[in-house]
């Protein structure tokens, strides 16, 4: 009588196994791809294309990371774990309708700002200039 008992569980176990299949229906299938295709693309963040590390006059050191085509550079002070303060190239400005574009630059126009106008950074390389937020305008060398 055991034999039949131990010989039944598994059966009884795929009976109930196959009980508990559900299926999404359409419509939930539907929302799912008209969410996704309304989903606007998103934008990838600027690559890291060059790293340096630089000492200015008053012996801070900085972190810098310049990002993109000189589009953007990350600066940190003291330590490469410190929180980052994001610069970033002036926004082209879009032509006028009839007229010329103008050329595209190499180089920004202009130092890299923070979005509080309080940072900014130009050059690249072996020496840049730099104003962090509460110091002044200095070199730093690499």
């Amino acid at each position: 009588m055991t034999k039949k008992l131990i010989f039944l569980a598994p059966l009884s176990m795929l009976a109930l196994a196959a009980c508990n299949k559900s299926e999404t229906p359409p419509a939930a299938e539907n929302a799912q791809e008209t969410a996704a295709a309304s989903a606007a693309d998103v934008e990838m963040p600027p690559a890291i294309t060059a790293t340096g590390t630089y000492r200015c006059a008053d012996n801070t050191i900085l972190y810098v990371d310049f990002l993109g085509q000189n589009e953007a550079a990350d600066i940190r002070v003291g330590e490469k774990s410190a929180l980052a303060v994001r610069v970033t190239a002036p926004k082209a400005e879009v032509p006028a309708a009839g007229t010329a574009a103008a050329p595209v630059q190499a180089d920004p126009a202009g130092p890299l700002t923070s979005a509080d106008g309080e940072s900014s950074l130009s050059g690249n390389g072996d020496q840049i200039n730099v104003k962090l937020a509460g110091k002044g305008a200095q070199t730093c060398k690499s």
